[in-house]
């Protein structure tokens, strides 16, 4: 489909299927709520209708095995239980099925507010190229606290990838990476994307290629450096760095983090004392 055949709702949802990121819908929390509340009313009358006319039935002359049998119940001349059983029963379905679907609608993340600022910048550019979309404002305004994320690609990130893609990528993106007409730009969208798998395992060598750095420099360091004073002040200085990139870097627990700074700690005092003995 050519660029300019895709216009409207086509065009973005040729965006939503190219990134996963701009998939944001309104959730409509509100609404749900209501339409839950009020099929909850409507049932509570029913329950009420329906145990009005088993005391009826159970107090009826010729009617005292409906309790019992279900067919006597269902071949009554004029069935009123068993049709209010069935109105009962179509409402408690709707009930339910709409219960469970709020439920999983609550589960969805809120949007990330970098794709969000994305998503409101590409209508604002369509908006004054063409015509805006009907009904105005669906992604502004009070609709921002109301939206949803199918799938948000930070969901499990440590913050270093997500630093890279709401900081780096789009400083890379207005620096060079827009002359890149052939890779990442997508007719169809009318726009660029950057593989998130390519981001991910990038971001992952370096994590490692860290990892193994700052332990290895901070012994060749303290190796060297004879005075006692500044070889305690080394490593107080690896130990806050250590401490700084572990939690930028790694998605870690505060218990896990300590007890890694602990460890490091322990090595670099290790190797103070042997060294010290050595000399």
């Amino acid at each position: 489909m050519a660029s300019h055949d895709c216009k409207g709702y086509n065009k973005l949802a040729a965006l939503m299927a190219c990134d996963p990121g701009p998939a944001i819908y309104r959730r409509f929390a509100k609404l749900n709520s209501k339409t839950l509340l009020y099929l909850q009313a409507e049932i509570s009358c029913l329950q009420n209708e329906l145990s009005d006319i088993v005391h009826e039935v159970s107090v009826s002359e010729g009617k005292e095995t409906y309790s019992f049998d279900l067919w006597d119940m269902k071949q009554d001349q004029y069935p009123f239980q068993w049709k209010k059983i069935l109105e009962v029963r179509q409402l408690l379905s709707e009930y339910n099925t709409a219960l469970i679907q709020q439920a999983e609608i609550l589960r969805f993340s809120d949007p990330e507010t970098g794709d969000l600022r994305v998503l409101q910048n590409w209508l604002v550019g369509e908006e004054s190229g063409t015509m805006a979309l009907s009904p105005p404002s669906q992604w502004n305004g009070d609709n921002e606290k109301n939206l949803l994320s199918l799938r948000n690609r930070h969901d499990g990130a440590d913050p270093f990838t997500r630093w890279v893609y709401i900081r780096l990528i789009p400083l890379f993106h207005r620096l060079c990476g827009h002359k890149d007409t052939t890779k990442r730009f997508d007719i169809e969208s009318d726009t660029y994307h950057y593989d998130d798998r390519k981001v991910r395992s990038r971001t992952y060598m370096i994590s490692l290629i860290v990892a193994g750095f700052l332990p290895a420099s901070s012994m060749i360091v303290l190796y060297f450096v004879r005075n006692t004073a500044a070889r305690f002040a080394t490593l107080f200085t690896y130990n806050i760095v250590f401490v700084l990139v572990m939690g930028f870097m790694v998605k870690a627990r505060r218990v896990d983090i300590f007890a890694t700074a602990t460890v490091f700690a322990a090595v670099q005092v290790a190797l103070i004392t042997n060294t010290n003995f050595g000399a």
